[in-house]
């Protein structure tokens, strides 16, 4: 369905918020992208908190709807998505997701007239229980199912058809730069001395007390070393109160949220990534892309893995000093930083070629839509 003189057609989107992570980094790579005199994002959220992406969104022409919780206020949720879908006659709603308990929001959007779209992001969640419910309603509630992984889609749709497409980024953003160096180190005095860190919302999963216990068994051996902690979320308090059980204070900087991370990412010696679960983290192929070392989990998918001599998986089941032997070995190896693009791009990490992919698909989806 070609757009041609006329307005674009305006997709809904329906996340929880959109403060930077790795969904909301994703959408807004794509956003970026997409040809948007054809297609318009709009967006659904439940929390709206400073430093969150919704000035830019709506610098670029998007809308953000703010709605009730669902799990504190369910009916009140599902009506208003089901009125605002009919009313603004979104003819397309994508609900991005980790868990299937939002099913009855697709099934809302349904009501309200849209081809309703899953993308599942996730390979995981804690909340089982209410997953395994929304998981039986997925046939019904989403007319296309896709995911960012595999596992991602099997763990969302069990024996369900999916589509995997990948979450991809914008390569060149990344690319290692000494100016970027220069920058990061000029602003905490980081001369001539190795940096590590961790690139990542302060969720449980994300497990920095782990992260935290390796770093001090990496200031034992290296005392002039920086570590960093780049990010901002729920579990800030039970990481400072950590740093402060470890020794750790004044050794271990807490950032907050920059919007500066490709800065870091060429900053940085080694990135440590010691998750508990993970979908497909972005900000690993990010790393890929900056030629970054980094150690993560081994309960995080291989397929992460794209290139050659960057990524190392390490038990989390293991003694931290492992983890930071190896991460201070990799450190004064000072590994060439070259981006392996052509793999990375291969592997559908490319958001320029995805979104010419998403403006074909979204035109397929408007044909058929048409021709009921």
């Amino acid at each position: 369905m070609q757009q041609t003189n006329t307005a674009p057609v305006r997709i809904l989107n329906i996340v929880g918020a959109m403060y930077p992570g790795g969904i909301e980094n994703f959408i807004m790579n794509l956003y970026r992208h997409i040809d948007r005199t054809r297609y318009q994002f709009d967006f659904c959220v439940h929390d709206r908190r400073d430093g969150d992406y919704v000035p830019e969104i709506e610098s670029m022409g998007g809308k953000v709807y703010l709605l009730p919780r669902l799990t504190r206020h369910p009916v009140r949720n599902l009506a208003a998505i089901e009125k605002l879908v009919r009313r603004e006659g979104y003819p397309i709603v994508i609900r991005h997701t980790a868990n299937a308990l939002i099913a009855p929001q697709l099934l809302a959007a349904k009501r309200g007239g849209a081809i309703t779209i899953c993308h599942s992001h996730s390979s995981t969640d804690p909340q089982l229980t209410l997953h395994r419910i929304g998981r039986r309603m997925m046939k019904k509630a989403a007319d296309v199912r896709i995911a960012c992984t595999p596992e991602a889609g099997k763990w969302m749709y069990g024996d369900l058809d999916f589509q995997v497409i990948r979450n991809a980024i914008d390569i060149d953003t990344f690319l290692y730069s000494r100016e970027r160096t220069r920058k990061i180190s000029e602003e905490f005095h980081l001369e001539g001395r190795h940096v590590y860190g961790h690139i990542g919302n302060f969720f449980a999963a994300k497990n920095h007390l782990y992260l935290l216990k390796i770093y001090k068994e990496i200031l034992d051996r290296d005392p002039d070393a920086a570590c960093f902690c780049i990010g901002d979320g729920e579990c800030r308090p039970q990481i400072e109160a950590g740093i402060r059980d470890l020794g750790l204070s004044g050794k271990v900087i807490l950032t907050g949220l920059r919007r500066d991370v490709p800065d870091f990412m060429s900053a940085l010696d080694v990135m440590i990534f010691p998750s508990t679960y993970e979908g497909l983290p972005l900000t690993l192929i990010e790393a890929q892309a900056a030629g970054l070392p980094s150690l993560i989990s081994d309960r995080i998918t291989k397929s992460v893995i794209l290139t050659d001599g960057v990524i190392e998986q390490r038990s989390i089941d293991g003694n931290p000093a492992d983890w930071a032997k190896e991460a201070i070995r990799i450190a004064e190896s000072h590994p060439d930083r070259t981006c392996q693009r052509e793999k990375i791009a291969a592997a559908g990490y490319d958001v320029t070629a995805l979104a010419r992919w998403y403006e074909q698909f979204f035109a397929k989806l408007l044909d058929k839509k048409s021709s009921r």
